[in-house]
């Protein structure tokens, strides 16, 4: 039977959005860390691993970013530890990477009839350099410390998801949306599907799948915690479509659906101009996100609602191809004006001269 390759992306309450073309590619390793129940908690000291992690060639030319947790269990000072994938989100080959490195670990000064020694460590793989975002409205409504420790301890099983053709998946590229609610540390979570392009095996997989992750470190009696996922279903002949990551305002407002129609005029001269915001594709299917790139101001507000209510001009395809990805627009000094008329005009940038979006 032939497969078909997939993507998942999670973000607590929102979508981790896979990351666009244009800008360097990155993986970056967290802090290793001794395993919760691990009493040998000064070994780790002496741990000699590879400088760097190697972000694989394939992932990296499709802008395929991830994160691979695992843990780790060493059991002499020459030996290579055993590998535990706790959790994967991403592609498969990043998977192989993390092993691939993992493997060059050593703890030199574990000492002969030690206990084992145990480990966590997570890896983040960034397709561009991440850049923090302030988003208008939230997408972490809950304590964000309480959500990165919950994301820390999240568990997916080991083996990869394999995914049959059904006569539903003619489509290229299609996504699936969904809400897990987590309400025990060792029962399934409750899964909601938000949007779905897709049905039959497909879409049942992937809820039968996220129905197999576990929040062992939710006690008993706390509060739910949601997270959102994206799940992007990909036939093998796919390809990735292009999208620019960094825009002009004019550039970016030349995509959206209906622009001419819209009435609306921004002085940015009053915002602290220039400055860049992000904005996360995710209509019709469900909101899109809007935020600042680096500092708040809040003269922003209605320009950044504003942009929450825009809808990119595009095809079904193209769509699905590109739901959940993030756009970077650059705000020049000057002023927005659009009318509902065919010389609607946007003026932007220092010089007076007027250009159509």
């Amino acid at each position: 039977m032939k497969h078909h390759s997939f993507a998942a992306a999670l973000g607590a309450l929102g979508l981790l959005a896979a990351l666009l073309a244009g800008t360097p590619a990155h993986a970056q390793q967290g802090d290793i860390s001794d395993a919760p129940a691990d009493p040998a908690t000064s070994t780790l000291r002496c741990l000699q691993a590879p400088a760097s992690l190697e972000y694989p060639a394939e992932p990296r030319r499709l802008n395929l970013g991830g994160t691979v947790r695992v843990a780790l269990a060493f059991s002499g000072p020459d030996k290579a530890p055993d590998v535990e994938v706790l959790a994967r989100f991403g592609d498969e080959r990043l998977v192989h990477a993390v092993r691939a490195h993992v493997a060059a670990y050593r703890l030199p000064c574990q000492a002969s009839g030690q206990p084992t020694v145990r480990a966590v460590q997570t890896f983040l793989f960034h397709p561009q350099e991440a850049v923090p975002i302030r988003w208008s409205h939230p997408i972490e409504e809950d304590d964000p410390a309480r959500l990165r420790a919950m994301r820390e301890c999240l568990r997916t099983p080991a083996e990869k998801l394999q995914v049959g053709p059904s006569k539903f998946d003619r489509k290229t590229v299609s996504n699936v949306l969904t809400r897990m609610t987590f309400t025990a540390p060792d029962q399934p979570p409750q899964v909601e599907v938000l949007y779905s392009s897709t049905g039959g095996n497909t879409q049942d997989a992937f809820v039968d799948r996220i129905r197999e992750y576990r929040l062992p470190c939710l006690a008993p009696d706390a509060r739910p915690v949601s997270f959102l996922q994206q799940m992007v279903y990909r036939r093998n002949d796919a390809g990735r479509s292009v999208f620019k990551d960094q825009v002009t305002l004019g550039e970016f407002l030349s995509n959206i659906k209906d622009i001419r129609q819209q009435q609306v005029e921004f002085d940015f001269n009053t915002m602290h101009c220039p400055f860049t915001v992000a904005w996360k594709l995710g209509k019709p299917a469900v909101a899109n996100h809007v935020g600042e790139v680096g500092e708040h101001d809040r003269n922003r507000a209605e320009f950044l609602s504003w942009l929450t209510g825009l809808q990119m001009d595009l095809t079904p395809e193209r769509f699905e191809r590109l739901l959940g990805r993030v756009v970077k627009v650059d705000v020049a000094c000057g002023t927005l004006r659009l009318q509902p008329a065919a010389t609607a005009d946007a003026t932007t940038g220092a010089t007076t001269g007027a250009t159509t979006p």
